[in-house]
């Protein structure tokens, strides 16, 4: 995450978890194929890569998970809201990167 958000890789880190049930994993099937997989996507790394990228939107309903405490969601939307505008004052002030030589 750290490599993309430098602009050191163009592709952004993969953040989701895949589990396969019943059947082996990994083997020649495509996931796809399994009878029963569930991914999981953690809220808090999807939340910073879309930081990351540029494509935050700060809205509650973003969330597509539901969470036993309402108080959680909303506490932890806040405190990505105050670390996004933490970063974006600490890119204010960090000079233009320059091109590596080659």
């Amino acid at each position: 995450l750290i490599l993309f958000q430098k602009g050191q890789t163009t592709t952004p880190p993969p953040f989701e978890i895949f589990f396969c049930f019943g059947e082996e994993w990994p083997d020649q099937k495509p996931k796809e194929k399994k009878l029963i997989t569930v991914q999981v996507v953690p809220v808090a790394a999807r939340l910073l890569l879309e930081m990351f990228s540029g494509e935050l939107s700060w809205s509650a309903d973003s969330i597509p998970l539901q969470i036993s405490h309402p108080d959680l969601k909303d506490k932890m939307v806040e405190q990505f809201k105050e670390l996004h505008q933490l970063w974006q004052n600490q890119q204010r002030l960090l000079p233009p990167a320059q091109p590596e030589p080659s």
